[in-house]
């Protein structure tokens, strides 16, 4: 994690964002600007967070570890979704580990800082109410998802969630043969089953491989697969 010392940035990023309509200017001249790295943590299980976290540019995966000790995709995040929200007023420690998807930038606003804006700024706690709303709707999908629909199902949902722009065709990193281990566990299935799919989608041409990476061919055809359900 490195900590960017340009106020400049910080507040562009902000209002890039729309966070001036909830959060109040002071507390936007006090957040901190931190860039996390392609896999590292944003925040682990167990830890304890300082703040709260608001992503403003880039993609962070979360996931939950089970008692197993594997892991299950619970979703991506994309600007501007917030980090430790269910966490802020108990202090509750963190139950699902954030990682960041590519470079991403987050800005930190300090738990002293909020409680004051907690009692004061309607708007932000309009934020909170609708972020933690849609915190549990996804939950709900993403179990059914991860649960009920087939692996080749999930798989087009989990490649549909990695793309930052749809219909760019971009490569999609995440995905390389030394990760494919990590994603089958994410998504609750065995290597070799998933690696049958990438198979079978690389021959319906859905997808193709391209020196270790999978590139999206048929983004409509993924689309189908993922029948509307997505990691988000």
């Amino acid at each position: 994690m490195q900590i960017i010392y340009d106020r400049e940035c910080a507040s562009n990023l902000a209002e890039r964002n729309g966070l001036g309509g909830i959060f109040s200017t002071d507390v936007i001249q006090e957040m901190e600007l931190r860039r996390y790295e392609d896999g590292e943590a944003v925040c682990l299980v167990g830890d304890v967070l300082d703040g709260l976290f608001v992503l403003v540019e880039g993609k962070l995966k979360i996931h939950t570890l089970l008692p197993n000790g594997k892991s299950m995709l619970v979703r991506f995040a994309k600007p501007a979704s917030i980090i430790g929200d269910v966490e802020l007023l108990r202090q509750y420690p963190v139950k699902n580990q954030v990682e960041s998807v590519g470079p991403s930038l987050l800005l930190v606003a300090g738990r002293k800082l909020l409680f004051k804006e907690l009692q004061e700024n309607v708007s932000f706690l309009r934020f909170l109410v609708g972020e933690l709303s849609h915190k549990l709707y996804t939950l709900g999908q993403s179990s059914a998802l991860n649960l009920l629909y087939p692996v080749e199902n999930r798989f087009a949902s989990y490649l549909l969630s990695l793309l930052s722009d749809p219909g760019d065709g971009r490569h999609l990193e995440e995905i390389r043969t030394s990760t494919l281990t990590e994603t089958a566990e994410l998504l609750g299935t065995s290597y070799r089953h998933l690696n049958r799919i990438v198979r079978r989608f690389i021959e319906e041409g859905i997808i193709e491989r391209k020196r270790g990476r999978l590139i999206v061919l048929q983004e409509g055809k993924l689309a189908e697969l993922a029948n509307g359900n997505l990691y988000e």
